[in-house]
C-alpha cells in the first residue's frame, strides 16, 4: 500500500444476542445465587470432589453428581492476570480496563471459578491471595450477580 492510497472505511452496527440452555445444574445454581446470595457446588458420591461451577458428571470417576453442598463466598487465588483489552462483561456492558481476572478456588470447592478481581496492580497480586465475592445488590441469576472478588488480607 502506498502512502497516497485512500482507505475505505465501512462501519456496520451489529445487534447480536445469544441464548444458552442452563440445564438442570446451572438452573439450580443460578437460582440460588439470585435468591439466597450463596454458592452451591455438586459433590461426587464416589470420590467426594466438589465441583463449582456445577456439572452433571464427575471428571475423575464419571459418577453422576446429585448432592448439592454449600460453598463459601471466600476463596484462594490459584492463577491470575491483569487484562488491558476491553471486553463485554457478563451483563453485556463494556468492562473498563485494566481489570483483574483470576481462577478462584472457593472454600469448600475442589475446582476453580474464573472471575474478576477488584485489584489490578500486578505487583500486589499473588497465588494464594485470599478473596471474597462482592455481590450485586439487584441479582438476576447469572454470573454477573458477583461484581468481582475483593482482597481479604492486607497486601504487602
Amino acid at each position: 500500500m502506498t502512502p497516497d492510497t485512500e482507505h475505505l472505511r465501512v462501519q456496520i452496527g451489529m445487534n447480536l444476542s445469544w441464548r444458552y440452555a442452563k440445564g438442570r445444574q446451572f438452573t439450580h445454581f443460578f437460582k440460588t445465587l439470585r435468591e439466597e446470595r450463596r454458592f452451591l457446588g455438586l459433590r461426587c458420591s464416589e470420590c467426594r470432589r466438589v465441583y463449582l461451577p456445577p456439572r452433571p458428571t464427575c471428571g475423575n470417576c464419571y459418577a453422576e453428581l446429585t448432592e448439592w453442598v454449600k460453598v463459601q463466598d471466600t476463596g484462594t487465588v490459584r492463577a491470575f492476570t491483569v487484562v488491558y483489552l476491553p471486553i463485554l462483561d457478563a451483563a453485556g456492558q463494556p468492562r473498563s480496563v485494566p481489570y483483574g481476572m483470576a481462577l478462584i478456588q472457593l472454600d469448600g470447592a475442589d475446582t476453580t471459578l474464573n472471575h474478576y478481581l477488584a485489584e489490578t496492580d500486578l505487583s500486589k497480586l499473588r497465588i494464594g491471595l485470599r478473596v471474597q465475592a462482592v455481590w450485586r445488590r439487584e441479582r438476576q441469576g447469572n454470573m454477573g450477580d458477583i461484581l468481582h472478588f475483593r482482597v481479604l488480607e492486607k497486601l504487602q
